[in-house]
């Protein structure tokens, strides 16, 4: 645990690396969900198993990571990324608008990733979400052993990542009715929210603060303020006291 904690701590300085992208794509109104804007083109092929579609757009990624690693994003063109794919401008926009577009993809399957991992994270409390078993998938997943695909988004705040995880955790739970609560509730949604922001905030704090409190511990905590509340918070903290006033 020693050695996550360590991760996570170099991981908050130098693996800056999520969803700026995301979270700029979400105040521009642009979809992040399993269609992808194509220039124009008339059917969705991201969702295509056509073998040349899929040949292609393996090309335009393998080109891109290339080229994010010879030079700084920003500076990356259609014409390049085209060159580099050896096909033509007219090809790349039969499957993507913008750069942008192709980095929005890739974010959003990296997310899809990271979500995966605390789906299964949600399942494995039985009846309850397992609080800890999330923190740690989340930290897995943020460690500093950098894939290729998250060199596009090193230069992403960790902020942004963190508020992309907490959109996502939503959908997940809501998806998975982790929480064991009516689907017809009205207040469902609410509740949700208010349990992922919670527990997202609780990560982050931990995080950003470079705490030396074990992450188990702090997952307790969360656990403790989500199930039990804050007469639960209280109750921990008055037999904290007593404990240590009788050692």
């Amino acid at each position: 645990m020693r050695n996550l904690c360590n991760n996570m701590k170099r991981s908050a300085a130098a693996g800056r690396f999520f969803v700026a992208f995301a979270a700029r794509a979400a105040q521009k109104g642009m979809a992040m969900d399993e269609s992808v804007k194509t220039g124009g083109a008339d059917k969705d092929l991201r969702r295509s198993t056509d073998r040349r579609v899929v040949r292609t757009r393996k090309a335009i990624r393998e080109a891109f990571f290339k080229l994010m690693e010879e030079q700084d994003y920003h500076k990356i063109t259609i014409a390049s990324i085209a060159r580099e794919a050896d096909i033509d401008r007219k090809t790349f926009y039969l499957h993507y608008g913008s750069v942008s577009d192709l980095a929005d993809e890739i974010i959003y399957d990296e997310a899809q990733t990271i979500m995966e991992s605390c789906r299964d994270a949600l399942r494995s409390g039985g009846q309850s979400i397992n609080v800890a078993e999330l923190f740690h998938s989340i930290s897995m997943a943020l460690a500093p052993d950098m894939s290729r695909s998250r060199l596009v988004v090193q230069h992403a705040s960790l902020p942004d990542m963190l508020d992309r995880l907490e959109a996502s955790l939503v959908e997940v739970v809501l998806a998975d009715n982790a929480l064991g609560l009516k689907r017809d509730d009205p207040y469902l949604q609410f509740t949700v929210s208010f349990f992922c922001a919670g527990i997202v905030a609780v990560y982050r704090r931990w995080l950003m603060s470079e705490s030396s409190i074990p992450l188990d511990d702090i997952a307790q905590a969360a656990s403790t303020c989500v199930f039990e509340g804050l007469n639960g918070v209280l109750a921990n903290m008055q037999g904290a006291a007593k404990e240590k006033a009788l050692s």
